[in-house]
């Protein structure tokens, strides 16, 4: 038994077209706008971190990136490092970091892993940074400071 032959009836412009279309290949997915490259988003959510965990930035200015795990766990750690430098009477001088080098790889679509290696004039930290892309943004899904 022979396939009848789908003919398609009028211009490409008309309804008709549409439903046609629809009904042979089905709906069109929307297509979802390309993520940024995350290389300066890296390097900016490592430095802010790096200032949350100092005492320098509220991490509630991070809360859109973080996902609700690791913005709890920030918050913890930041609130532990304030109550021990109230016990310290000594003041603490923080100084500014910058960020040496960024690298990445995407083990998946949408995913990124990183190293971010900071450095200020005393010592030099490496963040480690897991990016998910999230309704069209990057948001942080796992972070840790070696």
């Amino acid at each position: 038994m022979r396939k009848p032959d789908l003919k398609i009836e009028g211009t490409t412009k008309s309804r008709e077209y549409e439903n046609q279309r629809h009904l042979e290949f089905g709906p069109e997915l929307p297509q979802t706008p390309p993520l940024q490259n995350p290389t300066l988003f890296l390097a900016g959510i490592a430095k802010a971190v790096n200032e949350v965990i100092s005492g320098v930035r509220p991490v509630d200015q991070l809360s859109k990136v973080l996902n609700e795990h690791v913005y709890e766990s920030l918050r913890l750690r930041s609130a532990a490092r304030a109550q021990a430098r109230m016990r310290d009477v000594r003041r603490v001088f923080v100084q500014p970091t910058d960020v040496l080098k960024v690298r990445f790889q995407t083990p998946a679509e949408n995913v990124i892993e990183s190293v971010v290696l900071l450095s200020n004039r005393q010592r030099s930290k490496a963040v480690t940074i897991r990016l998910e892309g999230e309704n069209g943004s990057w948001r942080a899904t796992n972070i840790g400071f070696l």
